[in-house]
């Protein structure tokens, strides 16, 4: 079991006040920064956003700055030297390039997925500390009594599911995060207690996936085989709702430039029933929420 060592702000700096003041259990960096201009004006809540797929450290926080709320946002960087190079130096692009041209050759192709295998295993295994590490600043207070939001897309909604965990085995964990959205998340379904991660959730749990996210789903199912991706298929869990952002998501890295919209259109400050589906379709128009019922889909 590691310590998480902080370097205790002085009093109202909160979340951005805190770094870690050594390497910790394989986590080289994990820092708070501050989003927008709602901050020390007495907000309500507190939103954490979380990227996991990116090329150069401004990627942690242009996805979000655009986002619209209430709230005392902030976002996490955290691995960045090492997140950056896993997406730049032949993680991804160079590896799925190769797999456009093995498509018809087998045994290629199984060698391209064990490259992506040993690559994204050091990634996941990254995240999920990172997520230990999340957790344990929550439970911390860092954020004062507020109820918390959590967003984070890729391995960083992975960091989230993780923190998540964790929490379920804390007394106070069920008091402290409020809703969570995981956008094309790198997490098993049949593997990973889901039911024990919805129960640290007070209100809206969203996952939100991509039918044709092929990069997310070669990178991963070639280590989690087929035992189910949340971030290409819906959670059959009660109480956390489906939205397929199929239209939006033309490959994993998509989510860098679409997230805001996605969360636009998820009207997170509105009280929706929680139902099995929900379909998230373009810009302008309101939601269309498909209940999964009866046998058979019906339109709410």
């Amino acid at each position: 079991m590691y310590r998480f060592v902080l370097l205790l702000p002085a009093a109202g700096a909160g979340l951005t006040g805190s770094k870690m003041a050594r390497r910790v259990g394989g986590v080289d960096e994990f820092e708070f920064k501050a989003i927008g201009e709602n901050h020390n004006q007495g907000r309500l809540g507190v939103e954490i956003l979380i990227s996991g797929f990116v090329f150069e450290k401004e990627d942690f926080i242009r996805p979000w700055e655009g986002l619209n709320d209430n709230l005392e946002r902030y976002s996490l960087q955290w691995e960045s030297k090492n997140l950056i190079a896993l997406m730049k130096q032949g993680a991804m692009m160079t590896v799925l390039s190769t797999l456009v041209t093995a498509l018809a050759w087998p045994a290629a192709l199984l060698a391209a997925t064990d490259f992506i295998d040993s690559k994204w295993t050091i990634a996941i295994n990254r995240s999920n500390k990172a997520g230990k590490l999340l957790a344990e600043a929550l439970l911390k207070g860092l954020q004062g009594n507020r109820p918390v939001t959590l967003v984070g897309y890729s391995l960083g909604a992975r960091v989230i599911f993780k923190c998540l965990q964790c929490l379920a085995k804390t007394e106070n964990g069920a008091e402290l995060v409020e809703r969570v959205v995981l956008l094309g998340a790198p997490i098993s379904i049949r593997d990973e207690n889901w039911e024990a991660a919805r129960k640290m959730v007070a209100g809206r749990f969203v996952n939100a996936y991509s039918r044709s996210d092929w990069m997310l789903g070669v990178a991963f199912r070639a280590s989690l085989l087929t035992k189910g991706l949340a971030g290409i298929e819906p959670v059959d869990i009660p109480g956390i709702q489906n939205v397929d952002v199929t239209d939006h998501i033309e490959g994993h890295s998509s989510y860098l430039w679409a997230t805001q919209q996605i969360l636009d259109q998820l009207q997170l400050d509105t009280c929706f029933p929680v139902y099995n589906g929900v379909s998230c379709i373009q810009s302008g128009a309101e939601p269309e929420i498909w209940m999964k019922g009866g046998g058979q889909d019906q339109k709410v």
